[in-house]
């Protein structure tokens, strides 16, 4: 009798394991390695088990929604880095995998809306160059100016990446007058920086006082 009873009092345990599964932080655990170290087919299950079990975790449904992209399920995808954009939006990261996303899917509206807004509403800078390296990408060297204009003027001559960024794009439209102006920019504000001094040797510029501009729009 006491065998019988010890017999069931196992079952009920181990079917009480398989009712319940194992611990969301087990789960979650699995899955932020996995994405951590690109494995998203592997991730993307245990995020949604989680999702499942507890929804309403923005990071959970933007890694969830990245992996699926990752995995080319990009309609699914989409709405769950909308939903923790939606639910974070002051997130840098997930901006950028939404616009990753909408990028993916050739929604190149959504995807400019998406950036131009959280450059102009946001102050977001990130955003800004963002858009300037997807516009390029996209052969619009039009948003892209207007974008990385929106970066300088943000950006108040404190960082030189957004001058080093015009250059580009205006290497891409043909001013080289525009590009060396924003070179020299870009020297003003970190003279000792290897990409600035990089560039200026490309044209044949000297890394001296008389070749500083003032920082500006």
């Amino acid at each position: 009798m006491k065998r019988i009873l010890f017999a069931a009092s196992v079952v009920s345990v181990l079917l009480a394991a398989c009712t319940t599964g194992r611990p969301m932080v087990a789960a979650k655990s699995e899955a932020d390695k996995a994405f951590d170290r690109g494995d998203f087919g592997k991730a993307a299950p245990a995020y949604l088990e989680i999702l499942e079990k507890a929804p309403g975790d923005w990071e959970v449904e933007y890694r969830y929604g990245v992996s699926l992209a990752e995995l080319g399920n990009l309609r699914e995808a989409r709405t769950h880095v909308e939903t923790a954009q939606a639910a974070n939006p002051a997130s840098e990261e997930v901006a950028a995998g939404l616009a990753r996303v909408y990028f993916k899917m050739g929604d190149k509206q959504k995807l400019v809306q998406l950036l131009q807004d959280r450059g102009n509403l946001q102050r977001s800078v990130p955003s800004f160059m963002l858009l300037a390296d997807y516009a390029l990408e996209m052969n619009d060297p039009d948003t892209a100016q207007t974008a990385v204009n929106g970066a300088i003027l943000l950006v108040e001559g404190n960082d030189f990446a957004p001058y080093l960024k015009a250059v580009e794009v205006a290497e891409r439209l043909g001013d080289t007058k525009a590009a060396q102006r924003r070179l020299r920019q870009a020297y003003t504000i970190a003279p000792k920086s290897p990409l600035v001094n990089a560039k200026l040797a490309e044209y044949g510029l000297a890394a001296e006082a008389t070749t500083s501009l003032p920082p500006g729009p």
